[in-house]
């Protein structure tokens, strides 16, 4: 009877040490499967931000590229308006120079040929471009020359006084202005109307009569007609000499 009672006891203390190691077991492991999920999540998070950081750098750097792509075709632009610009006031300048000899060979005789010396205004025209360091084609400086004598001629027919020419440098200074802004439309990039359209004749007339009501002097329709002439003339040789036509 009493070695019976002993081997109960045995067997329910090896029970409860087995229930008590199974428990302990069952905690360790809940707790060790709660850190590897722990762990598990951590990384995850982990590796989405990454993954978020990393667009976020990628359309960064992608932004920044066409940012930089974008400022230097503006730039690239403003220096091509520039250079256009500058083959434009040459020309004009040019013309001036011209115009003071003119000028001053009209008050120094009748005035008769001195419209006509086509050696005397190609070589003032040429030494302003050497001045300004520029390069235009023959065809170009032929077909300036012209123009200039035309400019002489419808000075010369009014009668060269002070007042004349006053009015008529109105007129040719929108000439230039209106060219270098005609050149600017033909030579942009990015433009959607054609050359040919830019350089209609009516168009040009217009903006030159828009452009004249604000100027305090009247002129005729035939002045009108050769400036407009002039500004696509000069456009056009322009735009052949820089490869734009």
């Amino acid at each position: 009877m009493r070695n019976s009672r002993k081997c109960n006891f045995r067997r329910l203390s090896l029970f409860a040490s087995l229930s008590v190691m199974f428990l302990c077991g069952s905690t360790f492991v809940s707790k060790n499967d709660t850190n590897v999920v722990k762990t598990f999540c951590e990384e995850e998070s982990s590796c989405q931000r990454e993954q978020v950081f990393g667009r976020i750098l990628g359309q960064a750097g992608v932004q920044g590229v066409l940012s930089a792509r974008n400022e230097l075709m503006s730039f690239r632009r403003r220096s091509i308006y520039s250079q256009m610009d500058k083959l434009m006031d040459c020309l004009f300048r040019g013309f001036l120079d011209t115009l003071m000899w003119f000028t001053e060979e009209v008050y120094k005789s009748d005035g008769s040929g001195a419209s006509e010396d086509t050696a005397v205004i190609e070589k003032i025209i040429r030494k302003q471009m050497y001045t300004e360091g520029v390069t235009l084609s023959n065809r170009t400086v032929t077909n300036e020359v012209q123009r200039t004598k035309e400019r002489h001629e419808e000075i010369a027919a009014q009668g060269t006084t002070s007042e004349v020419v006053r009015r008529m440098m109105k007129i040719y200074e929108l000439e230039n202005n209106l060219s270098k802004e005609t050149m600017k439309k033909v030579s942009a990039p990015n433009r959607t109307e054609s050359i040919h359209d830019i350089l209609n004749t009516e168009k040009i007339k217009l903006k030159i009569k828009k452009k004249l009501g604000i100027i305090p002097y009247n002129y005729d329709g035939v002045i009108i007609d050769s400036v407009a002439s002039r500004i696509i003339g000069r456009v056009t040789d322009i735009s052949k000499d820089e490869n734009i036509m």
